[in-house]
């Protein structure tokens, strides 16, 4: 196809112009005093300076059994996960515009974006588009074109205010999954509501061994006291450790995970009581819980599951945890060892207000078996005493950050550099 396409959202001041092709040319036209429902998204194509083809993506079907199949979710499922699939209600050539394979390329293009426009317009991503096309009178050859999938036809129902009634016009069902696995995403048991987490994370939980897990987690020391406990420890620490392999980066975000699992998942977590534990009662509980034994019990868990750290790049890192200020206490600050490939935590250790991460390296790496890994540090924590505990004590090398204010330092690796070959190590005693 030949000339300048472009695609992108129409302004508010376009919107009346828009709706009056789409009535005058459109097949379906559209309600006369009002727009189409939903959660609605117009765009136009336009090519070589002209507008050439209108499209719209609304709230998806309420009801449709060929999806209902290709997802495989339930009832309720489907109705708390409906938003994130978009229904393509209306897509137009303008009549004047004779191009070939314009309608595969402007559905191409929209493709690429809708996820995007989605969260930015509605605060949600869309893991799944679908239309609905006559096959008496097309065949959906654009459709196909663009690789969406036939997943068979309807039963030939139209939806009048409570009620379904027969219509006679069976329609073919089309989906385009708009992120890898979106099906086993929507229809899985680990789920990002709020569109906030990452889906391809979300996946790799499917089979995750949560049952493994909660035996580990089971040997905490619990700090609690014994009257008012609600929920056992062991599922408060499982369901924020997943919440947060799952992407959420705060105890608010975990509090979102764990109000979307269904009541067969929170069983999974050793909770009987039918409903999920709030935000405030997961802080709490990680707030007193003893984070080194805590972190020296999922790290041995780690390793016995065949993640070995030995000659792997480990990152020492200080963040504050998001949220958790309570008005008596200072936020929490952990200082932690993460591994840089899987991105996984294997020790952590808080700094108390009265010290600082250097004096708490030691500490956090005393336990850990890292010899022949290469440890990674920002220039807070560039100090000859931990570089002579990394090589001496831990037979690790390290790779740490030099800036400016360490003048005579700065001078000394500069000098170095000059040399044909460098080491961090001393295990060769050059």
């Amino acid at each position: 196809m030949k000339g300048n396409l472009e695609l992108r959202l129409i302004r508010e001041d376009e919107i009346e112009l828009w709706e009056s092709y789409m009535r005058e040319f459109h097949p379906l036209s559209l309600p006369q005093k009002k727009s189409l429902p939903g959660e609605l998204l117009r765009y136009v194509a336009i090519l070589d300076g002209r507008w050439a083809a209108l499209i719209a993506w609304s709230s998806a079907a309420l009801k449709c059994a060929p999806r209902e199949r290709f997802i495989g979710w339930s009832e309720e499922k489907r109705i708390k996960r409906l938003k994130y699939i978009t229904n393509n209600v209306r897509f137009l050539i303008l009549p004047w515009v004779r191009v070939k394979n314009l309608a595969s390329r402007v559905l191409s293009l929209n493709l690429r974006r809708l996820r995007r426009d989605y969260e930015v317009t509605y605060g949600h991503p869309v893991y799944l588009a679908e239309t609905f096309i006559d096959l008496s009178l097309y065949r959906g050859s654009c459709y196909k074109a663009a690789n969406f999938i036939f997943l068979g036809e309807t039963k030939g129902f139209s939806k009048n205010g409570r009620y379904y009634y027969p219509n006679g016009r069976p329609k073919g069902l089309f989906v385009y999954p708009l992120t890898k696995g979106a099906e086993r995403l929507l229809g899985g048991e680990f789920f990002p509501e709020g569109g906030a987490m990452n889906s391809s994370t979300i996946l790799r939980m499917n089979g995750f061994p949560i049952e493994g897990l909660i035996e580990v987690i089971k040997k905490v020391t619990d700090p609690r006291s014994r009257r008012g406990r609600r929920y056992p420890l062991y599922s408060l620490l499982g369901l924020a450790l997943c919440a947060t392999l799952c992407g959420a980066r705060s105890f608010i975000g975990i509090g979102d995970w764990v109000k979307g699992l269904s009541k067969e998942t929170l069983r999974r977590f050793g909770i009987r009581r039918g409903t999920a534990p709030d935000e405030s009662t997961i802080r709490r509980a990680i707030q007193r819980v003893d984070v080194r034994e805590f972190d020296n019990l999922i790290s041995d868990w780690l390793i016995s599951k065949g993640i070995d750290i030995g000659g792997k790049g480990v990152a020492i890192d200080g963040k504050t945890l998001k949220g958790s200020r309570d008005g008596e206490r200072n936020p929490i600050h952990l200082l932690s060892a993460i591994i840089h490939k899987e991105g996984i935590v294997i020790a952590s250790k808080r700094v108390e207000d009265k010290t600082n991460e250097i004096k708490e390296v030691r500490p956090l790496l005393d336990d850990l078996r890292i010899e022949g890994s290469v440890v990674t540090a920002d220039a807070l924590l560039t100090q000859k005493e931990i570089a002579s505990y990394v090589v001496e004590e831990k037979r690790a090398d390290y790779l740490f950050t030099v800036k400016g204010n360490q003048k005579t330092l700065l001078s000394d690796v500069e000098d170095h550099f000059k040399l044909e070959s460098f080491s961090p190590s001393a295990h060769d005693n050059r």
